[in-house]
């Protein structure tokens, strides 16, 4: 019989309950242990899910049946709970962004490092039906060398209006850090590494000062291509659109107003569509399906904690240009 991994979840918000689900439901994973601060809260998630529950993160980190960690809670306490799990021998799962700024996302990934376990950061767009197709028709060359890409992402922001988002302490940082990350994760998976930045970034409609409801950043990767990208807590209707150009075509992937479609265009002007729209939601499910088999053949889960880092990185990228005027190099 093919052993099961053990999780641990720590924070019962609104992430931290989508991923025990994804636990429960699936056959190679069991869920022993929630923990929450607020221990009504996690008391009912244990009755739910009968497992264990705690208000203190310590007893799920030390507890020695734990092979995994989600890490599911506000930003600011990613870096401390994260290297605790993993200096006790945890793999750790964290949400993301991985970390409020780079240099405890550094330490996480040193931490990994140092006691032999795999750190993941959440990047769930990897598996938006959309973007896969987007990176197969990349891999088999429809468009050629990728010349250039744009793109955006972003909500109505109205989750950061009183809450922890709003909290520069806690959160670290604004649209870019908080959704931006997705779109830079992406921009890494198409062009490689990203060497510098020159970014922009306004609060243009919500209270929140000194963070950002929007930001902007142009990223040239290491082989010259250029990225445009934009993070935005005003916009409406959400939720992401990219468009990558080639040397031989272009392909879109759309996910505005409940859409997931991909669309790859030839110089010529030809189309072809392919939407997604009508399937059900699954990219959390396919996130923690390819996971688990990662853990399973003994690799390195994607998006990895280097990769979580570097999305940080660029995001403040876009911070210091923002700041200095100037380039920044990442």
């Amino acid at each position: 019989m093919t052993k099961k991994f053990k999780f641990a979840v720590i924070g019962c918000g609104r992430m931290g309950s989508r991923r025990m689900r994804t636990i429960v439901d699936h056959p190679d994973t069991e869920l022993i242990s929630v923990t929450d601060v607020n221990r009504d809260i996690a008391e009912g998630f244990s009755e739910k899910f009968e497992c264990h529950s705690s208000s203190d993160f310590k007893e799920a980190i030390n507890d020695d049946e734990v092979d995994c960690v989600v890490v599911s809670i506000p930003n600011k306490f990613h870096a401390p709970v994260s290297i605790a799990a993993l200096e006790n021998g945890k793999h750790v799962f964290c949400e993301k962004p991985l970390a409020r700024n780079p240099k405890e996302a550094f330490a996480m990934v040193e931490a990994a490092k140092r006691n032999g376990c795999f750190l993941k950061t959440g990047s769930n767009l990897r598996h938006f039906p959309s973007v896969e197709k987007a990176v197969n028709l990349v891999e088999q060359g429809e468009i050629g060398k990728i010349l250039y890409l744009r793109g955006w992402v972003g909500n109505s922001g109205k989750h950061v209006n009183d809450s922890w988002y709003s909290r520069i302490d806690m959160a670290g940082g604004g649209t870019f850090l908080d959704n931006g990350v997705h779109l830079l994760d992406l921009t890494r998976l198409f062009l490689g590494e990203i060497k510098t930045c020159l970014g922009e970034v306004t609060t243009s409609y919500w209270p929140i000062a000194p963070l950002e409801d929007n930001g902007f950043g142009i990223f040239h990767a290491s082989n010259g291509q250029m990225a445009f990208i934009q993070s935005s807590w005003t916009e409406w209707a959400g939720y992401m659109y990219m468009e990558i150009y080639g040397s031989d075509g272009c392909i879109n992937i759309d996910n505005r107003n409940h859409q997931c479609i991909t669309t790859f265009v030839e110089k010529s002007g030809e189309k072809r569509i392919f939407d997604f729209s009508l399937l059900p939601p699954q990219s959390y499910d396919q996130e923690f399906e390819a996971y688990v088999k990662a853990l399973r053949e003994g690799r390195q889960p994607l998006a990895s904690g280097f990769d979580g880092m570097r999305a940080v990185q660029m995001a403040y990228g876009v911070y210091e240009s923002a700041r200095t005027k100037r380039v920044a190099h990442i």
